[in-house]
């Protein structure tokens, strides 16, 4: 089945997109760039940057997309710029109640007094057994109404069948981890081999972790006062901790990001017996132009995105 879908991604004053066209496994990058701004993007949807600015931006995205035939638009974004958490579900609830509970948890997380403040999305991430029971592991994603409208308005000019709200940046990530660099060659998980990969988005006022078990995402984690390898390791350590795996279960490690030349070998080689290497987004991608990228991991949440929302 083919579908087209676009992502944008923002990073302070700066917006990368990307446009894929999936058929069945074929995967084909039609576009790619990125614009800057003088103002921070993520500030002007939360209202605290010149409102003003909000047209400049959506008129350049109705530019960038002025002849895509796009199925679905999303934006991605960082830990930071949104709400994000997970929480527990008794598997089989019904549409109403599970969306009952995810408003009422978000209004509770964020200390919101009405849950109807909030704008959530949620999507089931795991499902585990607890005392003989299942458990339905849902990410939510919230921002008040106020952002979704501002949001809304970012992408009123751009022509795709569907807006779908946002993407973390992690699972974007987690979208890109299926192969990986292993001797050279970019092996595949084989069928039923329940892998763990870790990836970590370096950033200058974040760090945020991906895994992936057997090839899908698992969980997430972000970190503001992670600055040296000792504490991005220190937290790498503990997103296994937190789902009960050890350090000698993951099976590659990966770096993305802005600033991924800052993590180092190590001590994660020491810690978890392999040595991080960056994330390519554009290694699994046909495309028909070579990207003026310096630093491909800078585009790992824009097409890992894509990515995201192509299997929506």
């Amino acid at each position: 089945m083919q579908s087209i879908s676009a992502a944008v991604h923002i990073q302070g004053s700066t917006i990368r997109y990307a446009e894929i066209e999936r058929d069945g496994s074929d995967l084909d990058l039609r576009r790619c760039g990125e614009e800057a701004f003088e103002v921070d993007v993520a500030r002007v949807l939360w209202g605290e940057e010149r409102p003003e600015a909000l047209d400049e931006i959506a008129a350049a995205l109705a530019r960038i997309f002025d002849d895509a035939d796009t199925s679905a638009v999303g934006l991605v974004v960082h830990p930071q710029d949104a709400y994000s958490f997970f929480m527990p579900l008794p598997e089989g609830l019904s549409p109403d109640e599970r969306d009952r509970r995810v408003a009422y948890q978000a209004a509770l997380v964020t200390n919101t007094r009405s849950p109807s403040a909030l704008h959530t999305v949620s999507k089931s991430v795991r499902t585990t057994t607890e005392k003989g029971e299942s458990i339905e592991w849902v990410h939510v994603l919230a921002v008040p109404q106020q952002v979704k409208a501002r949001t809304d308005a970012l992408f009123a000019e751009v022509a795709a069948e569907e807006t779908t709200g946002r993407v973390l940046s992690a699972e974007a990530a987690a979208h890109l981890m299926g192969p990986f660099e292993e001797g050279g060659a970019l092996v595949a998980p084989a069928d039923g081999e329940e892998t763990y990969r870790l990836a970590i988005g370096q950033y200058a006022d974040h760090t945020e972790y991906a895994l992936t078990r057997g090839g899908r995402w698992h969980h997430a984690h972000a970190a503001q006062d992670a600055p040296t390898a000792a504490d991005q390791a220190y937290y790498a350590a503990g997103v296994l901790n937190r789902i009960g795996a050890a350090p000698d279960a993951l099976d590659a490690l990966v770096v993305y990001g802005a600033d991924a030349d800052a993590v180092t070998d190590e001590p994660f080689k020491s810690v978890f017996g392999c040595t991080p290497a960056v994330l390519d987004p554009f290694e699994q991608l046909h495309r028909t132009w070579e990207p003026d990228a310096e630093k491909p991991g800078e585009y790992v949440p824009c097409i890992g995105g894509a990515l995201a929302l192509s299997v929506q």
